[in-house]
């Protein structure tokens, strides 16, 4: 299949669980189709650019700026997003210039598929003239606004989700209307589509790993280390790590003196720096490669009460052979058993026993690291789940051909996506 791939950004580097679950697909699906990957550049991004051709892409990029958090700027475009019908998000990855050059590669080249990689950047890609077009969601964005409404420190804070909850509501479920499939990341996905939206055309993929990447250093750990990795600069991970901090942490170090947290993640904001002065917690922040702060991590923490979709980090500590203590939403929508591949906990108190348990009893951590590394290496390869992705494909493919591709057409665009 010839495929054209839109996107925001280059994968690399891939710091975050978007880009590195869509480069576990796409490092694959490069080797069996002919793809065209387009997406927008950062000053400064062009030293990736040889990376993604390596993938085996042809590589199409348009320069793109972006607001730093906090910045005044930044600001401005949230405030002109109050009286914007999109979310901001939406609002924020959208670029006319992006859109015009699909538009263009499709009118110019026989391309069978077009893929939207994520729902915030669907405003790019509906109303296209592709033959079929497939939405590659990670997450149901709507759910994480609303979590944040319901969860979120201040009261204010609280009111300018629930603002943007209700704007994603709308604009996601028009938007996957505008596609002719759909990928969720897992079961409890693609159920939310179906039961919120009525997608009747929404597909399931595992979540993946790298297994050839992510290999078990048995050697390297050390005695008393916890771990939490993460992008910092994703609400959800920085309100989970200051809550660990505040409120599991404490409770850890009273058992355990001399056990340190790190946390590792791009891009940590003041908030989470300033963790770093509380005794045993070590902020790292960004780095090139997280496979050595894993390998010495004995136990890896998911605290986290507000996210969507799946967590990577799980499987990725799992097939280094980590035992790994989350909470339910942290660990929501992957395949394991509390007890056997994980230890799941969602108070305070039960959270900060099962860290301790685990740095103590080395038998049971071992254990429990051993049955989870196994699961992942049998059954979330990254090839195996870019298969099911290929499949999803070639099926979306094929429907759009017999239906004739019903879905919005050229020029057409759901009410407030223009």
């Amino acid at each position: 299949m010839k495929i054209l791939f839109l996107q925001k950004r280059l994968l690399f580097p891939a710091n975050s669980g978007g880009k590195i679950r869509t480069l576990n697909v796409l490092r694959h699906l490069a080797r069996w189709h002919e793809v065209t990957y387009l997406c927008n550049i950062q000053s400064g991004d062009d030293k990736y650019a040889d990376e993604m051709r390596d993938l085996g892409v042809r590589l199409e990029t348009i320069p793109w700026a972006e607001a730093p958090r906090g910045s005044f700027r930044f600001y401005g475009e949230l405030t002109r997003n109050l009286f914007s019908p999109h979310p901001f998000n939406v609002d924020k990855d959208f670029d006319p210039r992006l859109r015009r050059r699909a538009s263009e590669l499709l009118a110019a080249e026989p391309f069978d598929l077009l893929i939207c990689d994520f729902v915030q950047m669907a405003r790019n890609a509906i109303g296209l003239d592709a033959p079929a077009k497939l939405l590659f969601t990670h997450n149901v964005e709507a759910q994480i606004f609303r979590r944040h409404a319901r969860n979120g420190s201040g009261w204010l804070r609280r009111r300018f989700m629930s603002y943007q909850w209700r704007k994603m509501r709308r604009f996601e479920g028009e938007a996957g209307k505008g596609f002719d499939g759909v990928v969720a990341v897992s079961n409890r996905d693609q159920q939310s589509f179906e039961s919120d939206y009525g997608w009747q055309h929404a597909h399931v993929i595992d979540t993946a790993v790298n297994v050839e990447y992510f290999q078990p250093q048995a050697e390297s750990e050390k005695p008393g280390h916890v771990l939490f990795i993460g992008s910092l600069d994703w609400t959800p991970n920085e309100e989970g790590v200051e809550h660990f901090v505040r409120n599991v942490w404490p409770e850890v170090r009273k058992r355990h003196p001399q056990a340190v947290f790190q946390v590792v993640g791009r891009n940590p904001p003041a908030s989470v720096t300033r963790l770093g002065e509380v005794p045993g917690v070590e902020v790292v922040g960004t780095v090139p490669d997280v496979r050595p702060y894993v390998a010495q991590a004995a136990v890896v923490v998911v605290p986290l009460f507000v996210g969507g979709g799946t967590r990577l980090k799980i499987f990725e500590a799992m097939a280094m052979n980590k035992a790994v203590v989350s909470t339910s939403l942290g660990a929501e929508g992957l395949d394991v058993i509390d007890g056997e591949h994980i230890r799941i906990s969602d108070a305070d108190s039960d959270f900060a026993q099962a860290v301790s348990e685990l740095l103590s009893d080395s038998p049971k951590r071992a254990r429990l690291a051993e049955n989870a590394c196994r699961l992942v290496q049998e059954s979330f390869s990254a090839e195996t789940v870019a298969r099911q992705f290929d499949q999803i494909c070639r099926e979306t493919v094929a429907a759009a051909a017999r239906s004739g591709s019903d879905v919005t057409s050229v020029g057409e665009q759901p009410d407030g996506m223009a």
